[in-house]
């Protein structure tokens, strides 16, 4: 079972917003020495909604291909059918994912029934293990959001959706109305960069499914858990939440910035290019953005 942090990698683009493979495979070898328990692509973090289904799979075979089955790999799909579904996790199998994590279709309101038997039919299909993906902060995907009851009536009905990611607004306290209601076999994982990480773990959560840049400070902190020393692991995520705040508390496009303009300065990738549409970022942002990083002993920081 999955388990621990497991990072959805952003994708490196040129000047251009062209994808950067060299840039990639440098930010999935960052996170890889860092010790983290899994890799994510094709997620939120990843820009994979503004990629064409060609780009997505160019990421998902570098990431493979570079991995090479040293860490579980988790591949994210948006399918907008069923039918999608089913045809991307077939084409997916050839990597050999531990999961596949699904956002629901965004598309049409058609209930919540819709959405269970979506990922029932999905679950019951699928070679591999599925991450229910709750992303209710997500415009597109606010409709979707389905409660407790009805992730727990998609486990029972599809044991292989066997992972739930549920993040934005009350997801610890989803988590908190799921966990009774599910199977042992059956993990939740937080999300939305790590901000309330801590009631999630509270609740139940399995770990967190996170961007890139800082992990050790959730790697410390849920080492520090499994441990049974929650005071330690409190500590250390109190440690780090101005910098946890500074990049994912302005929304998910400004996270991307700042993680990207983190890793250029580490010298892991050569720009900070996000693709358009995006929103508004300043650089002046920066120099106090880096100041709460250098403040804290992290393989990003600046020891000059």
């Amino acid at each position: 079972m999955l388990d621990g942090i497991a990072p959805i990698l952003f994708t490196p683009f040129d000047e251009s917003g062209g994808i950067d493979a060299d840039g990639l495979r440098a930010i999935l070898r960052f996170e890889v020495d860092g010790g983290v328990h899994a890799i994510g692509i094709n997620g939120f973090a990843s820009e994979a909604y503004k990629m064409t289904d060609a780009e997505r799979l160019e990421t998902v075979a570098i990431v493979a291909s570079e991995l090479a089955g040293a860490l579980p790999l988790i591949i994210g799909i948006a399918p907008n059918s069923s039918e999608a579904a089913l045809q991307q996790a077939r084409a997916l199998a050839q990597y050999q994912p531990a999961a596949l994590m699904a956002l629901p279709p965004p598309t049409m309101d058609n209930g919540a029934q819709a959405l269970v038997d979506f990922y029932i039919e999905l679950g019951r299909a699928s070679d591999c293990p599925i991450i229910l993906q709750q992303a209710p902060h997500i415009p597109q995907y606010r409709h979707s959001e389905l409660p407790a009851e009805a992730l727990a009536e998609i486990a029972v009905g599809a044991p292989n959706v066997c992972y739930f990611k549920l993040e934005g607004p009350g997801s610890a306290a989803k988590m908190k109305a799921l966990a009774p209601l599910l199977a042992d076999d059956a993990h939740m994982f937080g999300g939305g960069g790590g901000i309330t990480v801590l009631e999630e773990l509270r609740n139940g959560a399995a770990g967190l499914i996170p961007g890139v840049g800082f992990n050790e400070i959730f790697l410390a902190a849920w080492d520090s858990w499994q441990r049974g020393e929650k005071g330690a692991a409190e500590a250390i995520i109190k440690m780090g939440a101005p910098l946890t705040q500074a990049v994912s508390g302005r929304g998910h496009e400004y996270s991307l910035h700042m993680r990207k303009h983190l890793m250029k300065r580490h010298g892991s990738i050569r720009h900070a290019t996000v693709r358009r549409p995006t929103a508004p970022f300043d650089e002046c942002d920066l120099p106090a953005f880096f100041a709460i990083v250098d403040a804290l002993d992290l393989r990003v920081a600046n020891r000059n």
